[in-house]
């Protein structure tokens, strides 16, 4: 008995860990690269509507950038996508678009090659 209790706590607890993953985004790498920005977009939700933003970064030193990631703070079903710029370029614009009655809650980091 005692035994199909731990059984299914673990099951339970697999299952909230599964469903609490968010979507973190990640293209290019930061390995061995310099971190130029970092910032944290947040948008509070709204019963029942998709939040829709846009986030731009332009390096005043115009460095390429070689990696982005876009951590979910709130692991929520929020996705987001390159609409211009990006690995390669001196800009990018990320578009973050939330689930219904969701936050938008993202830690965005750019980097670019280590050299000044």
């Amino acid at each position: 008995m005692k035994m199909k209790c731990v059984i299914i706590f673990v099951c339970v607890f697999l299952l909230c860990v599964c469903l609490n993953e968010g979507k973190d985004f990640t293209v290019g790498t930061r390995a061995n690269n310099l971190l130029i920005s970092t910032e944290k977009v947040k948008y509070r939700s709204l019963p029942l509507i998709r939040r829709d933003k846009d986030y731009t970064y332009i390096d005043p030193k115009e460095r390429i950038i070689k990696g982005i990631i876009a951590r979910d703070l709130s692991r929520t079903d929020t996705e987001v996508t390159i609409t211009s710029g990006g690995i390669g370029a001196t800009n990018v614009t990320l578009h973050l678009q939330s689930g219904r009655g969701e936050e938008l809650n993202y830690l965005i980091l750019i980097f670019s090659n280590n050299i000044k």
